[in-house]
C-alpha cells in the first residue's frame, strides 16, 4: 500500500507562547515515524515522510500536497501541543474528498485515545503506544478488508460510530529486529535539521535514540508509548546506526535522546568503547537522571566524545520533589552535577515552576538552589499538566490544590502559564522566571562560559536572538 506518513506542523507561538524564537529554527527529526516508515518499508509497503515542522506551509497548502500524493492510508503522529493541527488537516482533507482511512499515533492520543477520537471525528484509527506492529497489522487488515477488532493497541469507530478501543499491545522485546529510522525519506536531512548552537559542537548533527521507555515515575510525565521499563537497542545496533548516519550523512554531533543514557553500565560501556576504539571522533549530548551519574560513566563518556550532559532537577524543595516521585534528592542532584563537572562536561539544569504545593518559600529555595549546584545552563518551564500523566488524574479529584488550570489542548506549552497553584498568581510564577534567569545568567563565570560558543557567524545570529528572549524573559509582562 503506498502510505504517507506526517508529522503536522507547530509553530514557535504554540511552543514558546509570546516569545518569538523565530530566529533559532532549531527541530529534531520524528525518529518514531522514521522507524516505523523502515518498518512498514520492509514489509513491502511503500511509505513516504513528510515533516511539516521543517516545511512551513499552510494548512491548504499542506492539505494541497497530501491529495496530491493520494495515498492509500495516511498516518500522523501528534503530542498534545499539534494534536489540533493533525486533526485541523484530517479535517480539510475529509472535506476536500480523501478517501483514505487517516490514522493518528503519538504521544496523545497514546494518553487520552477515546476522547481524542470523540472530539477528532475525522480521524479514523488512532494507535496507542509503540506503532510499529500495530501500525503494519492495521495495514494488512486494510489491505484484506479484514476486521480490526484484534488488533492490538488500536482505538477505532465501529460502523455505527461507536468508538472502541482494543487489548492494549505488548512492548516489543526485540528492537533490534527493527530496521534503522528511514532517514533517506527526508527532505534535506541534514540540512533542515540544525541543532541548538548551545547544546551541538558541530554541524551537521543529528539525533539517535538507543533505547525505550524510562524507570522513573515523576508524576508530571506519561509513559503510555514506551512505558517504564527500559528496552535497548543492542550495542550493535546503537552503533551501526551512529556509522550510518556519519558514513552517509557527514554527522560530526549527536544528540542522544534516551530519557535516561546512562541507566545501564554494560550498553553504555559498549557503545563508549566501540567510538573510542574505532576514533569516530563525534561530540555528542544525552540525558540522565541523577541516580544514573557516577565518576566512572561520567570519566567514559567524556572520553568518547560528550561534553554536554542534561539533568532533569525540576525543583530546589525536598517536600516537592518527594510529591511529585522524583526519587532523587538535593544532594545527589549536586553530587551528580559536581561529578559531571569534574569530568570536564557542560551541564545543564532543567527545572519546573508551579508544581501543587508551590509557594513563594519553595520558589525561593528552587532559585539559591540552582545559583549554588555545579551547572552551566538554567533552563526553566512553568508546569504543563499533559493528557495522561498523574498530576492530570489528581487534579479532577483535588480542585482545592489550584487556582487555575488550563484544559484546551491547544494552549498547553511549557513556556507559557496554564497551571497556577493554590496560593500563587500567575504573576508571582512569572515573576520568579524572571528573577531565576537574571540572578543566574547575569554572572560573569556564566556569561563567559556562554560566549565562546556563539564565536561563529551563525553563532553570532543566534546569539543575538538569545539575547532578545533573555531580556524578553527578564521584562516580560505578567
Amino acid at each position: 500500500m503506498k502510505v504517507l506518513l506526517i508529522c503536522p506542523p507547530t509553530s514557535f507561538e504554540q511552543l514558546y507562547g509570546e516569545w518569538d524564537l523565530t530566529g533559532l529554527d532549531t527541530f529534531t527529526p520524528p525518529l518514531g515515524l522514521l522507524h516505523i516508515a523502515s518498518y512498514i518499508r520492509e514489509h513491502s509497503h511503500e511509505p513516504g515522510v513528510l515533516d511539516f515542522q521543517t516545511i512551513h506551509w499552510d494548512f491548504e497548502k499542506i492539505a494541497d500536497r497530501i491529495l496530491e500524493l493520494n495515498p492509500d492510508v495516511l498516518g500522523m503522529s501528534a503530542m498534545t501541543i499539534n494534536c489540533l493541527n493533525a486533526e485541523k488537516i484530517a479535517r480539510e482533507l475529509k472535506r476536500r474528498g480523501l478517501a483514505a482511512p487517516i490514522v493518528l499515533g503519538g504521544a496523545h492520543i497514546s494518553a487520552v485515545p477515546v476522547d481524542t477520537l470523540q472530539r477528532f471525528e475525522s480521524i479514523d484509527y488512532g494507535v496507542i503506544g509503540e506503532g510499529e506492529d500495530t501500525f503494519l497489522e492495521l495495514l494488512e487488515s486494510l489491505k484484506k478488508g479484514n476486521p480490526v477488532d484484534g488488533i492490538k493497541g488500536l482505538v477505532w469507530r465501529d460502523r455505527e460510530g461507536g468508538i472502541r478501543i482494543n487489548a492494549p499491545r505488548p512492548p516489543i522485546e526485540d528492537l533490534d529486529r527493527l530496521p534503522l529510522p528511514a532517514w533517506d525519506l527526508l527532505d534535506n536531512f541534514p540540512g533542515a535539521y540544525p541543532h541548538s548552537l548551545l547544546e551541538s559542537k558541530r554541524l551537521p548533527a543529528a539525533a539517535v535514540m538507543t533505547s525505550r521507555g524510562c524507570p522513573f515515575d515523576c508524576t508530571f510525565c506519561d509513559h503510555r508509548v514506551f512505558g517504564a521499563r527500559v528496552r535497548h537497542f543492542s550495542p550493535d545496533y546503537a552503533l551501526r546506526m551512529i556509522r550510518h548516519l556519519k558514513d552517509r550523512y557527514g554527522i560530526r554531533d549527536l544528540m542522544i535522546l534516551d530519557d535516561n543514557f546512562l541507566v545501564n553500565k554494560k550498553m553504555l560501556f559498549a557503545i563508549c568503547d566501540a567510538m573510542i576504539a574505532e576514533k569516530m571522533n563525534l561530540t555528542w549530548y544525552c540525558i540522565a537522571h541523577a541516580k544514573s551519574v557516577s565518576a566512572e560513566k561520567a570519566a567514559k563518556i567524556r572520553e568518547a566524545g560528550c561534553w554536554f550532559i542534561e539533568l532533569g532537577i525540576e525543583s530546589g524543595n525536598e517536600a516537592i520533589l518527594k510529591r511529585i516521585k522524583k526519587n532523587t534528592d538535593k544532594a545527589e542532584f549536586a553530587e551528580a552535577a559536581r561529578i559531571a563537572k569534574k569530568a570536564g562536561l557542560k551541564v545543564k539544569g532543567n527545572f519546573i515552576f508551579g508544581f501543587p504545593g508551590e509557594t513563594q518559600e519553595t520558589l525561593e529555595e528552587t532559585i539559591r538552589f540552582a545559583l549554588d549546584c555545579y551547572i552551566d545552563l538554567f533552563q526553566q518551564n512553568f508546569l504543563t499538566v499533559w493528557p495522561g500523566c498523574e498530576i492530570y488524574s489528581e487534579l479532577s479529584a483535588s480542585p482545592d490544590a489550584y487556582a487555575a488550570y488550563e484544559t484546551d489542548w491547544g494552549l498547553l506549552a511549557h513556556q507559557r502559564v496554564t497551571f497556577v497553584p493554590r496560593g500563587l498568581t500567575k504573576k508571582d510564577l512569572v515573576d520568579a522566571s524572571k528573577r531565576a534567569n537574571r540572578k543566574f545568567y547575569l554572572r560573569p563565570k556564566i556569561v563567559l562560559g556562554i560566549l565562546p560558543r556563539l564565536a561563529s557567524g551563525k553563532g553570532m545570529k543566534l546569539g543575538f536572538v538569545a539575547l532578545r528572549v533573555f531580556i524578553k524573559t527578564i521584562i516580560r509582562k505578567n
